[in-house]
């Protein structure tokens, strides 16, 4: 048989590299999906930050003449600072043609910084040039679906200039219609680098601790093992093998054999009595407690239809932005309400399912859209939107997002008329030192909807 302290020491080791290899693939996986997250969002503001300063009906005139107008060469200045700035691998604007093999996009417009003027002057991008073999048929497909699609999107692909990982921002005219497509690509190579430094320097710090850890346990078993160490762990094992998928506390009990060694052994056997006993009164405790919270708050909070805050949530969220107010805090937000249309006439006409349907398919273009805000359901037609951080930031280019998207969904007659969502958005947005109540915030959003719910009603 083999003696306890080497079992207990080879088997600390195994724990430890399983540990290792179990963590390692955690941070693997949370780590990647954390650098894209942070990456998306630096290409985001980006892309947000150049395309509010674009005038995209002067540019869809300089597409279609081919001459270069002030405002173009304005652009062309404010790409080059921008790319000289940040940390990106281009920074440019083309048109996505079609999927052939040659020729599938075309030039408009590109950053570059005075390196590359001075030095590759050649290969700088010209207006209504196109791209030849530069990109294969399944990369202008990628560029294409994300153009088409009038949404912002991200994707890796392959062209003659490396591998990159690419952000797409379609620019729409005055009359909803995409233009051409703001795009901005990093290199994977960088991305993957910096994966690669965290996951060294995570490995690193988890063998440097499981060695520390198996050193102070060796130690520790060379001093204290002894002949009642393996009942206790026998008896331990024993409650283990109990605990294992057991879903009733009370069976949650250990038969703690009797050590009177008059040392630490004999003191760990009371220590592990106690804590057996503690263990099935803290499970009793968390599993009722847990029950009656997630009942309570899901009662109190959560809308049933769409699965977001409700009205409930809407008074507690605001109730504490109020205070902040009173405090005279420094904040910066925005409210938005969401008023649906034509309701009523889903439910008359296609019945109440299909009025669930509309609603929770309003809901869904809203949090879209509003993805970095809390979203509200206020009322069986009504949603409340509250911006903050970069949502706020952005708020021009959201709300312009969110009431062209519903005005494509209203018009488009090929969608059954459950899916044909239309909202009137109202504004509100917060002034310090004059805003100290929330409520004098909702009456100006509210007017500001009925406002825009009546011109709705009045272009028809």
């Amino acid at each position: 048989m083999r003696p306890l302290k080497k079992t207990i020491l080879t088997g600390t080791i195994l724990f430890i590299l399983v540990l290792c290899i179990v963590l390692s693939s955690v941070q693997y996986n949370s780590s990647k999906a954390m650098l894209y997250d942070q990456y998306q969002s630096y290409m985001s503001g980006i892309l947000h930050f150049v395309a509010k300063d674009i005038d995209v009906d002067d540019l869809e005139k300089c597409i279609s003449t081919g001459v270069e107008s002030a405002k173009y060469y304005e652009l062309q200045t404010e790409l080059d600072k921008t790319k000289e700035r940040l940390n990106i691998h281009f920074l440019y604007i083309v048109v996505p043609l079609n999927t052939e093999p040659t020729d599938n996009l075309k030039n408009v417009i590109a950053g570059a910084t005075q390196d590359e003027y001075e030095h590759e002057a050649d290969q700088l991008v010209h207006l209504n040039t196109l791209t030849g073999d530069s990109y294969s048929a399944e990369t202008a497909k990628l560029y294409l679906d994300a153009y088409t699609s009038g949404e912002l999107s991200f994707f890796e692909a392959k062209s003659e200039w490396g591998n990159d990982y690419t952000g797409v921002l379609p620019l729409l005219n005055t009359n909803g219609k995409p233009v051409a497509a703001l795009c901005v690509d990093v290199d994977v190579a960088e991305i993957q680098g910096r994966l690669r430094n965290n996951i060294v320097e995570g490995v690193t710090l988890i063998i440097l601790l499981g060695l520390l850890f198996i050193g102070v346990f060796y130690i520790w078993t060379e001093r204290k093992v002894s002949e009642p160490i393996e009942l206790l762990v026998n008896s331990v094992a024993d409650f283990a093998s109990k605990c294992r998928a057991q879903k009733d506390p009370e069976a949650l009990s250990m038969d703690v054999p009797i050590i009177r060694t008059n040392n630490e052994v004999q003191r760990l056997a009371e220590a592990v009595s106690k804590m057996s006993e503690a263990i099935r009164e803290y499970v009793q405790n968390i599993a009722t407690t847990e029950n009656e919270l997630a009942r309570v708050t899901a009662l109190a909070n959560k809308d049933n239809l769409t699965g977001i805050r409700n009205i409930n949530a809407f008074h507690s969220y605001t109730s504490e932005l109020a205070t902040a107010m009173r405090n005279e805090e420094e904040l910066s937000f925005a409210l938005l309400i969401f008023d649906m249309n034509h309701l009523e006439k889903v439910n008359d006409s296609c019945g109440h399912e299909k009025g669930d349907e509309y609603i929770q398919k309003t809901c869904r273009v809203i949090c879209e859209i509003f993805s970095h805000s809390p979203v509200f359901r206020i009322s069986g037609d009504e949603f409340a939107v509250i911006l903050t951080d970069q949502d706020y930031h952005d708020r021009n280019a959201l709300i312009s997002w969110a009431r062209s998207s519903f005005q494509n969904l209203e018009q488009d007659e090929s969608l059954p008329l459950w899916e044909r969502c239309s909202a009137a958005i109202g504004v509100a947005e917060y002034h310090p030192g004059t805003d100290y109540s929330f409520d004098k915030i909702i009456a100006r959003a509210m007017e500001s909807m009925y406002c825009e719910k009546d011109r709705m009603l009045h272009s028809k």
